[in-house]
């Protein structure tokens, strides 16, 4: 059986299933992104955000992945669009509340609003909604290997991340890690709202479980 790690290493070979996998992800943080500037009143205020997104950080492409990509360095693109995606919500969430702290609850709610806008597919069981949140959640390349899992069954996971690959960006911008993570969990629950699932952060380890 071929294994990720075996399968990434792969990916610069051809364009594939695995390749629109992970840049489906790309686009979905982009989404974030973009739903956490979408709370500026000003339009100065977003515009000139905006530009310096673009200017400092890059820009995640938004058109088909056949149309963008480098057909001749295939992993070490997504590997870039993964980068600028991640600068891009950390810096714009850290330039949101550096003068307004008291905003992470009008983000949360955003994020909130985000996942009740992408629904997790329909699961029985808790190690089917975790596989579905993987395909949702972008925690760097398949040959990372972020996510551990701890316990499994029927009625709940709970699992770990070997290492935190979002930190880096967040103290990059002079940015809070915690605010990743209030807002990562706020889209999970309404991604999970009406699934029979709850989730939540427990110190450094994630839970579904079966309500």
């Amino acid at each position: 059986m071929t294994t990720f790690l075996e399968r990434d290493e792969r990916m610069s070979a051809f364009l594939g299933p695995i390749h629109y996998w992970l840049y489906r992800k790309i686009q979905l943080q982009e989404s974030l992104t973009e739903a956490m500037l979408s709370t500026i009143s000003s339009k100065e205020d977003l515009i000139a955000l905006e530009n310096k997104l673009n200017t400092v950080y890059g820009i995640v492409e938004r058109r088909p992945l056949e149309q963008v990509i480098d057909n001749g360095n295939i992993h070490g693109w997504l590997q870039g669009q993964i980068g600028i995606a991640e600068k891009r919500f950390a810096a714009a969430v850290t330039e949101i509340l550096m003068n307004a702290p008291t905003k992470i609850e009008k983000l949360k709610q955003v994020a909130y609003q985000l996942g009740l806008q992408n629904p997790l597919p329909t699961s029985s069981d808790a190690q089917g909604v975790y596989r579905a949140l993987n395909d949702v959640l972008l925690e760097g390349m398949p040959c990372d290997h972020v996510n551990e899992i701890l316990e499994q069954s029927s009625e709940h996971v709970l699992w770990h991340q070997t290492v935190d690959l979002h930190l880096p960006f967040w103290d990059a911008v002079g940015g809070k890690i915690e605010n990743y993570y209030l807002l990562r969990g706020a889209f999970i629950l309404g991604s999970l709202s009406g699934s029979g699932f709850s989730f939540q952060q427990i110190d450094k380890q994630f839970l579904i479980q079966e309500v």
